[in-house]
């Protein structure tokens, strides 16, 4: 008989009701976990994360490498201009201190935004920017992300705009599709990459041969383009980093 594979990497196993496969994924702090159904034999979970362990090793690599990337930046300043390449749109930004415990964002047909009021409140004018930025992600990347999926032949139950620390989008067990607001930051054709990658999630909740193979049926120049996207990580402005939780 066989010896049993050994797995000498640390993980931590999550049961599921709605998993209907094995699931591998990290959290934000770098941690593998895998997803299992109900009542599945977890004699069989160190074989697989052996089968994986390249797959993991790489996802290890690239969720270190950004935690490195944020801790080394320089404190987040408030952005003078913002720059939407997904858009193809920009603007100035304008600071008003003014008499008041709030702070308040207009955006002006002159492509400027302005923020009045406690601007010396930097947390209130992040959180100001960020509900301005969250709104333009919903208005461009839902009916954006609708339009391909009809173009492609795919379905999706609901879509959420977030602002995730360690991935472009995701795709839920459900059918939920979550895309980062920070997509706004990269060009479009990056754009519809991510949205074609989570579209492919909805048949394929996997990284198999098989999503793969429909993800290039989608998106020929897929390679090139995941290699794009990570080194697009390291150029988003450092005031992101302070994003409020949605």
């Amino acid at each position: 008989m066989p010896a049993k594979p050994k797995c000498e990497m640390n993980y931590t196993v999550r049961q599921s009701a709605r998993a209907r496969h094995v699931w591998l994924r990290f959290s934000p702090l770098g941690e593998l976990i895998v997803v299992v159904p109900k009542r599945f034999d977890v004699k069989r979970i160190p074989g697989i994360v052996e089968q994986n362990r390249q797959w993991i090793t790489r996802a290890a690599t690239r969720v270190r490498e950004r935690r490195e990337t944020w801790a080394q930046k320089t404190p987040a300043k408030l952005p003078s201009r913002i720059v939407l390449p997904a858009l193809a749109l920009e603007w100035f930004v304008e600071y008003r201190p003014e008499v008041s415990k709030r702070v308040s964002l207009s955006e002006r047909i002159s492509g400027r935004i302005v923020l009045s009021g406690n601007t010396d409140d930097r947390e209130a004018c992040h959180a100001a920017l960020f509900r301005w930025l969250h709104r333009r992600a919903r208005d461009f990347l839902v009916p954006e992300l609708t339009a391909v999926a009809n173009q492609c032949g795919f379905s999706i139950r609901r879509i959420m705009i977030r602002s995730q620390r360690t991935r472009w989008g995701s795709c839920s067990r459900s059918g939920t599709i979550s895309l980062n607001l920070r997509l706004l930051f990269v060009s479009p054709d990056l754009v519809r990459h991510v949205m074609l990658h989570e579209l492919c999630h909805t048949k394929q909740m996997n990284h198999s041969p098989k999503f793969w193979s429909l993800l290039e049926r989608h998106d020929p120049q897929w390679r090139d383009r995941r290699r794009r996207l990570r080194a697009t990580w390291r150029e988003l402005p450092t005031w992101l980093d302070r994003a409020p939780p949605y």
